[in-house]
């Protein structure tokens, strides 16, 4: 029987032709990139400013579409493995962006009203308030809860880059995840604005209670982020609490990652523990909210991998036999 491996002297080496949608994106990539390019500078020609950071978010988002599509290059192979991170950025930015017009129509009564009927008549978080909160300075544990917060956006980012390096197909599939559920997220909020504790306080809907990221900010001396988190829509939207992302992506990272870690699962199922108490005692979020982010997180994480598996399988289904064969 001949030998397929070794190539026959003097033969001309066979390179597989690219076919299919790779083959249109290779023909239509820099036509389309220009005209889009193009429409965008005369667009701008016709107005008197440039379009706010949101719409030049998503203009980008677009252009890096354009150009990673299908696109064999290493470097725009990188661009579209992160793309996700720029959709949840042009998203995040585009909610806050919109924010003073839903502070308006914020709902208050329902998150509140589920919070109190669980416990008794009284939210969690002005019960855990009325023990650890002074009303003046923050106490010595307000900072590690302050650092729990803010690892929200650290934890899963330095999941994902674990994740890419390690394990490119895991990768893929979480980014796919944590992007899916922020989207559900973001129409969420446009759909239901809802005011969280601090600010529900703040307009006489609850007892009163004390923003704690904001006061540690505040006593630490940075004035513009104690700003931000101070209620300020131009800043940052307040009324994106329901449900809360802050809940959902912990929620997703362990659900995803229970059975691929072994024993370090129980690290993720603290986490996930200690971040739904510090955004109940700091007044970010109601229980509720981090009920419903749990929930947002579950049902992402079984429709998507039931369609990701659906669209694996004739492949994997191809893969077989070649493999038996070998």
């Amino acid at each position: 029987m001949p030998d397929t491996q070794t190539p026959v002297p003097g033969a001309t080496a066979l390179v597989p032709a690219t076919t299919g949608a790779a083959a249109w994106a290779d023909r239509l990539r820099v036509p389309v990139a220009a005209g889009y390019v193009l429409l965008s500078a005369g667009f701008l020609a016709t107005r008197a400013s440039i379009p706010d950071r949101p719409y030049l978010m998503l203009w980008l988002l677009g252009l890096v579409v354009i150009l990673g599509w299908h696109n064999p290059s290493r470097y725009a192979r990188f661009a579209m493995d992160w793309l996700p991170v720029l959709v949840i950025a042009a998203g995040y930015d585009l909610v806050r962006s919109r924010a003073p017009s839903l502070v308006p129509r914020a709902m208050t009564d329902p998150q509140r009203d589920v919070d109190e009927v669980l416990f008794g008549g009284t939210a969690p978080t002005v019960r855990l308030q009325d023990l650890l909160v002074d009303r003046g300075t923050p106490h010595w544990w307000d900072y590690p809860a302050w650092l729990m917060y803010l690892s929200h956006f650290v934890v899963t980012p330095a999941i994902a880059v674990w994740l890419y390096l390690s394990h490119r197909d895991w990768f893929r599939r979480y980014a796919i995840l944590i992007l899916t559920v922020s989207v559900c997220g973001f129409v969420t909020y446009f759909i239901a604005p809802a005011v969280p504790p601090w600010l529900a306080s703040r307009n006489g809907a609850l007892a009163p209670t004390t923003r704690v990221v904001h006061s540690v900010w505040a006593s630490l001396g940075f004035e513009r982020a104690a700003q931000v988190f101070d209620g300020d829509a131009r800043l940052a939207n307040p009324v994106a609490a329901l449900p809360s992302l802050h809940a959902a992506w912990p929620f997703m990272t362990l659900i995803f990652l229970w059975r691929r870690i072994g024993r370090w699962h129980w690290l993720l199922l603290a986490y996930n523990a200690a971040m739904a108490f510090v955004l109940v005692y700091g007044a970010e979020h109601y229980l509720s909210d981090i009920l419903l982010g749990w929930l947002y997180a579950t049902v992402v994480f079984i429709v998507v991998t039931r369609m990701l598996e659906r669209r694996d399988a004739p492949r994997a289904e191809t893969t077989a036999p070649a493999a038996a064969t070998t």
